[in-house]
């Protein structure tokens, strides 16, 4: 049969051999642990069997062979470990047979890549290897195998079948819940689901137009099919990040061996999952985040000794969600940065003067490894040493809207701590004009709008050092005017009306001078063209529901071109002493809001996660709780008017959720990580900074105290007293 024939049954041999060699690889790595798992030979052994297996369908015989004579080296091992007593019946195999392992496994990796290219095994010569399997094999099994350590007997039971090992299990039941999707069809469905959220924005845009109940109808339903639509295929789309992290152990033991060092890798929150798009793109800067951290961060055994360290070094790697963002983290316990040398080796590399490094603080000292061309490595070799990488590590991440961070203390390690978007595809973002064009912000961006009218929006506005600032709460702000920064002509009609964003943009805050605010929509990023790709200020473009293009404004660029860095020194500089008299510390940051019956409440912003409008539509009920799907999750709803108000208009119960079309305002909190609700409110007020040093009884259950904010008393919610007042279980829920 000619291969032509046969190209599926080779592209699904491909898959699973893909997948059974990387489970090979990890299960070796396991071994080589102190504290091995006592079933890792077992499974690679199956694998191994299985590899060699499929390949009797398929004309492989070089493949066949290599995997024959690994398995024939592991029939061996569990051969003599069957002869010793059972306290010592798993082993720990020699280093020389973990390396012959290992090289089998990039040898099998570089015939399987041979065959995906020309479907052919190629021209190299393996039967060294195999020689050397077989003199293993032969010898292993009486002399050379070296018992260290008890390790559990596997949990599931094993027999074999004409000198074969099987597995007793019933594999039956999981394998038929999964099916191979190719990622280029998820793709094209990503992209076809992008085109029908771009569609349901243009027919709720007519339905707002034409004001007809039918139609409106119509459109909630269309816009709940949608949303579930593009849930379900976001899922479809998101890895865990252990498909990164599961080929670090070989890569840390690799370069670790070289550099004559010991290296205990930790991993934790390796189910955390990300967009396949974020996955493959920040697959290599995290590779070079754990090399740096063996080459230039962990020192070696005799190193760490001398400062009384273990010799073994810990190297970390964490993820987890928060914000919306999946925050990763890589670091060591090694030597540390030292900001006074990074500065020193920079200015040797001609990098920045004596001047700019007298005036760098400690966090942009350590910033300075992100320049092109700088290491602390003196010599070149094949390793390190070329100043090429870090660099290329923060570009990459700060493409994908991500940002990095650097946290290191000189003896105690160095931490780099990386916030990824979940996905890139479809983002909520804010819609601005400016000079008559739309422009989208990424909600991830936004940190508040202001809205400034008549003699304030005159007055509020004052200069430093020719620098245009805005006063929010006692903090300077610079203003960045879009128009400007785009070089647009100004339409402005209304003079006394001022539009701002205030935007986040890596560790800076400026306010973004706009013509109009408009809304928060879900939008589609479609890459720029190549003629537009050198325009750093924008990270995409979209199409709005009237059929506009409207491009999407990257913050971190648009910070950069704009200099908001040195505005802020500019402004940090010339604040004084008496101009900062108020304590920080005895501020906070509360979210003001009208509450049931014109009350004004307020919580701590700490605890607010973010601010929605939701449709009435959207609100479904589980037993007797409203909720809510939110961002992949389902939100527990809490309506205000229940607990403070008149129970007869709650804006949660069946008649009004079909009788109201007015979007509810609710706020999102977080009491515990576990736990997050939907506080159902009247109207969103403001956010402020206050001392709350003026306290009263709390007037009623669910408020913990009252206060004066803003020259009004204020009640401040109690938000664990109203959960409990409303549904107790949630609260048990998450103890």
């Amino acid at each position: 049969m000619e291969l032509a024939e046969i190209d599926d049954d080779i592209e699904a041999f491909l898959v699973e051999s893909y997948e059974n060699l990387d489970q090979i690889e990890r299960n070796i790595i396991d071994l080589e642990k102190a504290s091995p798992d006592g079933e890792a030979l077992i499974r690679i052994y199956r694998s191994l069997h299985t590899l060699k297996g499929n390949c009797g369908f398929l004309p492989f015989p070089k493949l066949e062979a290599l995997a024959h004579a690994g398995e024939s080296l592991l029939s061996s091992v569990r051969d003599a470990a069957k002869q010793l007593p059972d306290s010592d019946r798993n082993l720990v195999l020699t280093p020389q047979i973990i390396n012959i392992l290992l090289q089998t496994v990039d040898s099998i990796r570089q015939i399987l890549s041979q065959i995906k290219n020309t479907r052919d095994e190629g021209d190299n010569d393996y039967s060294a290897l195999i020689k050397t399997l077989t003199e293993l094999q032969q010898t292993e099994s009486s002399s050379q195998l070296a018992v260290k350590t008890q390790v559990q007997q596997p949990s599931e039971p094993v027999q074999f079948l004409n000198g074969e090992l099987l597995e007793v299990s019933n594999l039956t039941a999981s394998e038929s819940s999964y099916i191979r999707v190719n990622v280029d069809l998820l793709d094209q469905l990503m992209n076809l689901v992008g085109e029908l959220v771009l569609t349901r924005n243009q027919v709720s845009s007519l339905s707002n137009k034409f004001q007809d109940t039918t139609f409106a109808a119509i459109c909630q339903r269309l816009n709940l099919i949608t949303a579930d639509l593009q849930e379900g295929v976001m899922k479809t789309r998101l890895q865990p990040i252990s498909t990164i992290w599961q080929k670090f152990p070989r890569v840390i033991r690799d370069l670790a061996i070289a550099l004559g060092k010991q290296v205990q890798v930790e991993m934790q929150g390796a189910d955390t999952e990300l967009d396949k798009s974020i996955i493959e793109t920040i697959k290599d800067p995290l590779t070079h985040l754990v090399r740096n951290c063996i080459a230039h961060g962990i020192e070696s055994p005799t190193e760490r000794v001398a400062n009384g360290k273990s010799s073994i070094g810990r190297l970390f790697l964490r993820a987890f969600y928060e914000g919306g963002k999946v925050n990763i983290e890589i670091g060591d316990d090694g030597r540390g940065l030292d900001p006074e040398q990074l500065k020193e080796r920079s200015q040797q590399l001609g990098l920045v003067s004596a001047v700019q490094a007298a005036a760098m603080t400690e966090s942009e000292a350590m910033n300075l490894i992100f320049l092109p061309s700088f290491s602390t490595t003196e010599q070149v070799n094949h390793l390190s040493g070329r100043g090429v990488g870090m660099d290329i590590v923060k570009s990459n991440i700060e493409k994908l809207n991500g940002s990095i961070e650097i946290y290191s203390q000189p003896g105690q390690g160095t931490s780099f701590k990386i916030k990824m978007p979940l996905t890139l595809t479809i983002i909520p973002a804010l819609i601005v004009s400016s000079g008559g064009d739309h422009y989208g912000i990424p909600q991830a961006s936004l940190q508040e709008l202001v809205r400034l009218e008549g003699e304030q929006a005159l007055n509020s506005i004052e200069t430093f050092y020719d620098v245009p600032v805005y006063r929010l709460r006692g903090n300077l702000v610079p203003l960045v005017y879009l128009n400007q920064v785009l070089q647009l002509p100004d339409k402005i009609s209304d003079v006394e009306t001022l539009s701002l964003v205030i935007v986040q943009a890596d560790k800076y805050q400026f306010g973004l001078v706009v013509d109009t605010i408009e809304d928060i929509q879900d939008i589609v990023v479609k890459p720029l063209g190549k003629q537009l790709q050198a325009l750093s200020l924008f990270a995409g473009a979209t199409i709005l529901g009237d059929g506009r293009v409207a491009l999407i404004i990257d913050a971190i660029a648009l910070a950069n071109q704009a200099g908001v860095s040195a505005k802020q020194k500019q402004l940090l500089a010339s604040a004084t002493p008496e101009n900062n008299q108020e304590q920080v510390s005895d501020r906070q940051m509360v979210l003001l809001f009208e509450g049931p019956q014109g009350a004004r409440m307020a919580i701590p912003l700490t605890i607010a996660l973010r601010l929605e409008e939701i449709s009435p539509s959207a609100v479904e009920k589980v037993g007797n709780q409203y909720v809510v799907r939110s961002y992949g999750e389902i939100l527990p709803l809490i309506d205000l008017q229940n607990i403070f108000g008149d129970r007869h208009q709650n804006h949660l119960d069946d008649q009004a959720l079909v009788t109201v079309s007015d979007p509810l305002p609710i706020v999102i909190v977080s009491p515990s990580p576990q736990l997050s609700v939907g506080l159902v409110v009247e109207r969103i007020l403001d956010i402020v900074e206050e001392p709350l040093t003026i306290k009263g009884i709390p007037s009623r259950p669910g408020i913990l105290f009252c206060t004066v904010i803003q020259n009004q008393i204020t009640e401040i919610l109690d938000i664990e007293a109203v959960i409990e007042i409303t549904n107790p279980y949630l609260l048990q829920a998450t103890k």
